[in-house]
């Protein structure tokens, strides 16, 4: 071994323990910061961990909502995994000295030349996806990605360099005389060369500039990519690794008498899971596209919100791992400057503009929880500085008052099912007997004109249906959906607590609720202090009784609806993957199809009400209002009907065709009010 070639083993040995060694550091240095955050346990299971990452990670499950960008941006990441082969044995040829790529002698001439063929397709993939994005950012302008991005333009230079540099150098291998090449790319590049003029000579020192700029660009892409944005490589894994396998309309237990920190104010106020999240953004602006926020022109940006925690985590964190080597109190810590999130970072207008609909978590190629985030700030805000919009406080004190966000006596709440004949539980266990299913009515259906309509509808089905129903009438408290997300996790728990000893005391096992707010909170939130119930949205239920033919519907009842479609709640359809039942209701109670509008089904637009957002005004100089948008887009199916499954959802429409003054000529009704028309 020449003199040269040892050199260039121990350039080639310091480069690569170098670059390794200040990429590990850089990642652990984050990794480290981002558990400086609040413990949480996360119990998802081995094979549900695997499952996430094969799906969302390998597979790309996420980035297929958006055909195009998907398919591209799995070439890219295609590119990474069939590249690791190659790079692999470039580094074993480092160590040897002869700078060649190795295949494991099993595999065999027959595997080599297949997989050159491989590399080579993938190359150009590789290239062809990056073009792609590179031409959405800069040329087309896509309004979700940020410009200039310098960190991205060396990004997409350094991985087109370690394709170009493969393409370069490889096909001179064949007029050294290595070996033929299987590969229809590589001989005609190589051709290409002979047709110039290469030599072996020439053709070597060429393979050797291919091999040596491939692989110090993936020592300098090693080196800057822990540091930047594009960190997604590493952090995503590890998020879907960590994924919570939680219910996605379950939001975290806060524990109000043991807990130190109540919400998220600071950067050491998150969990270690939500800073994960944040390092995890790879700022692709897909969250920001879907969020009804967004676009109607309000400040929130889920994206930004990220950006924001991430930049919080790395900016200000080492002051707080730093106060506590140091033997700091908590509240010292809590008084450092810049340490808090909340108005350094990120503004309140924006916090309270969400509207948990679930849009931008379910739209993450990377597994980000952004509501997650945003409800742990709310939470800070109200239990401990009591700020909170005006409007909301008095629906919060009307809760606390009258367990009813409208003020309505409490005593009031049978009033709605006046002359029904209704039995409460009370009155069943009287009787010594027990019904089928306890009649969630919720606050809505008990105190809202327009909801008690739709309550009245669905009791009048069931006792059609034959059902044998409770309610537990002015036993029945507020659920506490709008107090937990807006914040104030105490009124919620203490409503909570005192539904679930109602209903124990009468050993409910079946609830059917007629509000996806009231279905989630009781089906996926309830469970964490005692309260495990079967949980069934009306629209399940109606539907499980038309199956099984206790409900027969004749849809010439109904054909003065004409042509129907159905506006997705995002409670029932995001949160709870409730999608078929309302449709093939609808369809059995009228015969016809639904029209979807241009939203619809998991990529449905919020009514604007949830998150608590129903008992605030919208900021109408902050560009157009959410329903208004929802109503406009479901109007523009041209049908004659629109059906809803939520009563939030039925107030917003309602008013959004009020506004746009089709009353006339678009009618808004309940899928039970559907069905009670319908119903032989």
């Amino acid at each position: 071994m020449s003199v040269q070639t040892v050199l260039l083993i121990i350039i080639f040995a310091v480069i690569f323990f170098a670059a390794w060694s200040m990429s590990f550091a850089v990642a652990m240095k984050y990794w480290k910061l981002a558990h400086q955050g609040q413990p949480v346990e996360i119990k998802t299971p081995l094979g549900e961990r695997i499952k996430n990452v094969v799906i969302y990670v390998l597979l790309q499950k996420k980035l297929m909502k958006k055909p195009a960008r998907g398919i591209f941006h799995i070439f890219v990441i295609g590119g990474f995994a069939v590249y690791g082969l190659h790079t692999g044995s470039q580094f074993i040829g480092g160590f040897m000295g002869d700078f060649h790529f190795y295949i494991p002698a099993f595999l065999g001439t027959g595997f080599e030349h297949f997989y050159d063929f491989f590399l080579d397709v993938f190359s150009l993939l590789v290239l062809s996806g990056l073009g792609f994005f590179a031409t959405r950012r800069w040329l087309l302008k896509a309004p979700e990605l940020d410009r200039p991005s310098p960190q991205s333009v060396v990004v997409i230079t350094m991985i087109s360099l370690l394709m170009l540099f493969t393409l370069f150098g490889e096909p001179a291998k064949m007029i050294m005389g290595d070996f033929a090449a299987a590969s229809p790319i590589r001989i005609t590049l190589a051709g290409m060369y002979q047709d110039m003029g290469v030599d072996p000579v020439s053709a070597k020192t060429i393979y050797y500039i291919g091999w040596w700029g491939h692989i110090l660009t993936v020592f300098a892409f090693m080196v800057y990519v822990p540091g930047s944005k594009h960190a997604h490589l590493i952090w995503a894994p590890f998020n879907f690794w960590f994924k919570k396998n939680n219910p996605d309309g379950e939001m975290p237990f806060l524990d109000t008498e043991n807990s130190i920190v109540w919400g998220a104010a600071n950067v050491q106020d998150f969990t270690w899971k939500n800073l994960l999240d944040s390092l995890s953004c790879i700022e692709c602006g897909r969250c920001t596209l879907v969020c009804p926020a967004n676009r109607t022109g309000k400040v929130l940006d889920p994206k930004k919100i990220m950006n924001d925690m991430k930049h919080a985590l790395m900016e200000q964190m080492p002051k707080v791992a730093d106060a506590r080597k140091a033997g700091m109190s908590a509240e010292d810590i809590m008084a450092i400057e810049g340490v808090r999130v909340i108005d350094n970072y990120i503004s309140q207008e924006a916090l309270w503009g969400c509207t948990t609909c679930f849009a931008c978590a379910d739209a993450c190629p990377v597994g980000n929880n952004q509501p997650e985030a945003i409800l742990q700030m709310r939470r800070a805000l109200v239990l401990n500085e009591g700020n909170l919009p005006s409007e909301l406080q008095g629906a919060l004190t009307n809760i606390e008052n009258q367990s009813n966000p409208w003020g309505v006596g409490s005593h009031k709440r049978e009033e709605w099912a006046e002359g029904l004949n209704v039995k409460t539980m009370a009155n069943w266990k009287e009787s010594g007997e027990k019904p089928d299913i306890l009649y969630w009515v919720g606050c809505a259906g008990a105190f809202d004109d327009r909801s008690i309509k739709i309550a009245r509808s669905f009791t009048n089905v069931l006792q059609k249906a034959g059902v044998k129903f409770g309610i537990l009438g002015t036993e029945e408290s507020c659920t506490g959906d709008s107090a937990r997300r807006a914040g104030n996790e105490y009124l919620y728990q203490t409503l909570a607590q005192t539904n679930i000893d109602v209903m124990n005391g009468y050993e409910v096992k079946k609830i059917v609720a007629t509000c996806p707010h009231c279905y989630n909170t009781i089906k996926n939130e309830y469970p964490q202090l005692g309260g495990n119930f079967e949980v069934i949205h009306h629209g399940d239920y109606m539907q499980q009784l038309i199956s099984e033919g206790k409900i027969k519907l004749d849809p010439q009842k109904a054909k003065d609806l004409g042509t129907l479609t159905y506006h997705d709640s995002c409670y029932l359809g995001r949160y709870n993957e409730i999608y078929a039942a309302p449709r093939e209701i609808i369809q059995s109670a009228t015969g016809n199809l639904v029209v979807e509008p241009a939203d619809h089904h998991s990529n449905g637009l919020c009514c604007g009400a949830g998150g608590a957002q129903m008992w605030m005004e919208e900021q109408e100089s902050h560009g157009s209002r959410i329903f208004e948008m929802r109503t406009e887009q479901l109007v523009c199916t041209a049908a004659n009907t629109i059906a809803t499954a939520c009563p939030f959802c039925m107030t917003m429409v309602s008013d959004g065709v009020k506004g746009m003054e089709k009353e006339e000529s678009v009618k808004t009704l309940d899928i039970a009010e559907i069905v009670e028309k319908a119903i032989v």
